[in-house]
């Protein structure tokens, strides 16, 4: 098996680093499965309080690897990506993102699960699952409608593009360097009142996120009842087929 997740040590830091650059750090069964690995072993470890999560080469993560979805598209969810999700975001330790280059899908997803984010002047935000018939999941509707409201209402219902300075509004720190900034925060962090810090974060989930796993619950019986469709199916194949799919609402 090939490390699709590097996990580099740096005291009472870990870097991990999604690490498929030949394929923009697309999510594949292996990759999920390692990078769920490493989030669970960062968080049991006692020794450590802040995470910088990034992608090697020109992304951040394009989301899921269209060629390693499972056909029960609500199992596939809640046994990996919603494992993701919940590592980073009910943990009690920080997690920050470092995002250069394009970022979609579960990728954003994954980007806003995080604490603190900074993101390259020319990275990409892409929402593309209505090109092959999903709807948005793996918990982004709520965050990104919880932490940038209504402007992105659009791109949850249609999809789209949007640049960095648009992706402010979620959260997002725009710098020339988004790994040295999220190092030089994450050290800020560990050598600061680190137990106030994680019960801070335990407010904003109080606030913010109380309801995501009922949320979770109810988007993978949806993207469940969507794998089943025609135009899902058409989607896939067109994707595959490097062809623009042809689709009949059903």
């Amino acid at each position: 098996m090939a490390n699709e997740i590097l996990v580099e040590d740096r005291g009472n830091i870990s870097v991990i680093t999604l690490n498929r650059p030949d394929k923009l750090n697309a999510m594949n069964l292996d990759l999920r499965n390692q990078l769920i690995k490493a989030l669970r072993d960062f968080n049991r470890d006692p020794k450590k309080r802040v995470a910088v999560i990034t992608g090697s080469g020109r992304a951040f993560s394009v989301g899921a690897d269209i060629s390693s979805i499972a056909e029960d598209l609500a199992e596939d969810l809640r046994n990996s990506f919603y494992q993701i999700i919940k590592e980073v975001r009910f943990s009690n330790k920080i997690f920050i993102s470092a995002v250069r280059g394009v970022v979609a899908g579960a990728g954003l997803s994954l980007a806003l699960a995080t604490d603190i984010r900074f993101a390259s002047k020319d990275s990409r935000f892409v929402m593309a699952f209505h090109n092959i018939g999903l709807a948005p999941d793996s918990g982004l509707a709520l965050m990104m409608l919880r932490l940038g409201g209504v402007k992105f209402e659009k791109y949850i219902l249609t999809g789209g593009e949007f640049n960095a300075e648009i992706a402010r509004d979620l959260g997002f720190e725009i710098v020339d360097d988004p790994l040295s900034e999220a190092l030089k925060r994450a050290e800020e962090i560990s050598n600061g009142p680190f137990k106030s810090f994680s019960a801070s974060k335990r407010l904003i989930n109080r606030v913010l996120y109380q309801d995501l796993e009922e949320f979770l619950d109810y988007e993978a019986a949806m993207q469940g009842a969507l794998g089943k469709t025609h135009d899902f199916k058409e989607g896939i194949t067109a994707f595959l087929e490097k062809r623009k799919p042809q689709f009949k609402g059903e």
